[in-house]
């Protein structure tokens, strides 16, 4: 096996080698390609994919005045997202069943790791700003990706705006937004054209939230007796992000970007609500991390095309405390993570109709703490993929082939060795030339290491295998573009998905409550359906309607043990039945905006017994917008209700979640 040192060095000379002969083609042949070639990354279209994806662009992220992350996911089909309330609340998400470690979050195609968790938490990241938001299942339909992207089970992509100036040298967007329980959020984003070919974009966003929202205690199971009407605590959070962009085009063929990204938080864990109180919250975190991010592509020739990306991560995470037992009074953990990550991928492009793609990812994580247990450790990646592409008639055929190597190390000592293979094959089929309708399958087997939580922490390592699964979608979509009439286009989804997962990775106490074992024991069987629909109407000049709607049915049962309480129960978090719809009406007066999402019941526990019911529950909002042009620039106006006719509900079991709240918002644009 390859020492990192040397897996490090020939990958710097590929890279090298890869710019020299960039630099050695012929200045002629270059100039020849401007009519032919396409240097924009392309939207992924949802209807035409071989795996399903869906898109947010950034109109509908604007519309729906999603703050974080976390809350424009919650509206796409497949996704359950784990929330522990308020703005600062942790928030993490899952699809098909398959757990939150098998979804790997981007920005502009480059992975955002967490080797101590397994995923970053999606309230950190502000969605504002992006170009748009994509959720594919299964891999991207582009070829030309890293191959820790194609490994992936989902991929949740969020694509970085480019500066448009359209005459213009300079861009300044102001923005302010206020709502209920302390929420303060100004952003600032400046775009300067830097020369012909180079520019360059500064955000920075601020958020605080005191967090102290009302909710009630129900005293009774039935919610018919008697309650009372309480304050949420220790939920307070502050939170920064800043942001720099660099926008070089190289020539018409070659593009560079860098992005530089800081984040800084402190937020107060609240307690849970156990036993008609809320118990005292006493945790806290706070969190910096910042990353160096470079992207280069270039279309070398009309049939060779190159893509490389570098990455560099550190992440510091201090979680306190105070009513720990212990000798010392508190507990007080102090993690750190950092990544260093190296990508290439070349296409070959063999005719019109048939590509091939071959990626090589080298990734190192460590995790240093002042646990002992895990006080060092390490873990270095190798993957491999090769990818083709085909288009034949009335079929598109997409097939990867990946191979990954994973070495972890304690205290710069080797401890233990992942190997794996995985394929992708997925298809689509035009039955009719001129009908939108498409047929599409896919099938991939998959896997997810351990993270170093479950591996190292605490008390002792663990000899685990990774997580075992295998995805299979049957669907069927149908698009249409309309002219000169008041339907402008509708697009329907329909997609059936059996997934499996084996040597699922279980927890369980082996000599107190405080020493848990970690073992490869679950098997877990999930069928689900998910769907969507969308059309766009232009009423009259001006006037306008949008509409979208999300349905999903999800069984995801424990096949574990035949003689177990949990047998072919639904596994914990999953609803059977989810919903989500939107509608927005543009007109000269005032737009208006509808936005409804619906969470059928769940279990918190691996057990479906009426103690762990958690209740299923409708949150609905209501939006209205202005744009004003000025003389210089414009002003935008957006105020909402969320959840507006005070539902009380819980995302998580005894983490109550916001009852009726509002927000108000000013942007101005010159």
């Amino acid at each position: 096996m390859l020492s990192a040192r040397k897996t490090a060095l020939i990958l710097a000379v590929c890279v090298t080698c890869c710019f020299g002969a960039v630099y050695a083609q012929d200045t002629v042949r270059q100039r020849n390609l401007h009519n032919v070639t396409v240097t924009a990354k392309a939207t992924p279209k949802e209807a035409t994919a071989t795996a399903p994806v869906q898109i947010m662009t950034r109109v509908k992220l604007e519309r729906i005045n999603a703050l974080q992350l976390s809350d424009a996911v919650k509206q796409m089909a497949g996704v359950v997202l784990k929330d522990y309330g308020g703005v600062g609340g942790i928030k993490t998400v899952s699809a098909r069943g398959l757990g939150s470690q098998f979804s790997t979050l981007a920005i502009d195609g480059v992975a955002v790791g967490d080797c101590q968790n397994g995923q970053p938490d999606l309230g950190r990241f502000i969605v504002s700003e992006l170009d748009n938001l994509s959720f594919a299942n299964g891999q991207p339909d582009d070829i030309l990706q890293p191959a820790r992207v194609l490994a992936s089970g989902n991929v949740l992509n969020m694509q970085t705006a480019k500066p448009v100036f359209n005459g213009k040298n300079t861009n300044l967007k102001l923005g302010f937004e206020a709502g209920s329980f302390g929420l303060m959020h100004p952003s600032l984003k400046y775009e300067q054209r830097l020369g012909e070919r180079l520019s360059l974009s500064l955000q920075g966003t601020y958020v605080h939230s005191n967090g102290d929202y009302p909710f009630t205690v129900y005293y009774t199971q039935s919610k018919a007796d008697s309650s009372s009407r309480e304050r949420r605590t220790h939920s307070a959070v502050r939170m920064a992000n800043l942001e720099a962009n660099l926008f070089y085009n190289i020539s018409a063929t070659q593009k560079l970007t860098a992005k530089m990204h800081y984040y800084n938080a402190f937020q107060q864990l609240p307690g849970p609500v156990i036993y008609y109180r809320e118990t005292p919250g006493s945790e806290s975190s706070a969190d910096q991390s910042g990353f160096v991010q470079l992207h280069y592509t270039n279309h070398i020739s009309p049939r060779w095309s190159l893509r490389l990306d570098g990455k560099m991560y550190a992440v510091r995470n201090i979680y306190d405390d105070s009513a720990y037992q212990g000798s010392t009074g508190i507990l007080h953990n102090d993690y750190r993570q950092s990544e260093y990550y190296l990508t290439g991928a070349l296409m070959y492009r063999l005719s019109d109709f048939v590509k091939f793609s071959y990626s090589m990812d080298y990734l190192f994580n460590g995790l240093n703490c002042n646990v002992e247990s895990c006080a060092e450790v390490g873990r270095h990646s190798w993957l491999n993929a090769i990818s083709a592409k085909a288009y034949l008639n009335k079929v598109n055929i997409t097939a990867t082939a990946l191979y990954s190597l994973h070495s972890e190390s304690i205290l710069g000592e080797f401890a233990k060795e992942y190997r794996h293979f995985t394929p992708y094959f997925g298809i689509v089929y035009k039955p009719f030339n001129n009908s939108g309708l498409r047929l599409r399958y896919f099938i991939k087997q998959n896997y997810r290491l351990p993270n170093f939580n479950e591996c190292y922490y605490a008390y002792m390592s663990r000899d685990l295998r990774p997580e075992r699964a295998l995805q299979n979608n049957l669907g069927i979509t149908y698009e249409k573009n309309f002219k000169d009439k008041t339907l402008k286009n509708i697009t329907l989804l329909v997609d059936g998905y059996y997934n499996r997962v084996s040597d699922k990775i279980v927890a369980f106490p082996s000599h107190s409550l405080y020493m848990w074992s970690m073992m490869n024991i679950g098997l877990v069987s999930i069928t689900g359906v998910d769907s969507k629909v969308a059309a766009e109407l232009a009423i009259a000049e001006k006037i306008g309607l949008s509409l979208d709607a999300t349905y999903t049915f999800q069984r995801a049962l424990d096949l574990t043990d035949n003689s177990s309480k949990t047998y072919r129960n639904q596994i914990p978090y999953t609803p059977e039945h989810s919903l989500s719809a939107s509608a927005f009406f543009t007109n000269p007066i005032v737009d208006v905006g509808y936005n409804l999402i619906f969470v059928g019941d769940r279990y918190r526990l691996a057990q479906n017994a009426a103690d762990n019911l958690v209740e299923g529950y409708v949150d609905q909002s209501l939006t209205l917008a202005k744009k004003i042009p000025l003389r210089y620039g414009a002003l935008k106006l957006q105020a909402q209700v969320l959840n507006i006719f005070d539902v009380q509900y819980e995302v998580v079991k005894n983490y109550p979640m916001m009852g009726r709240n509002y927000k108000a918002k000013l942007i101005y644009e010159f």
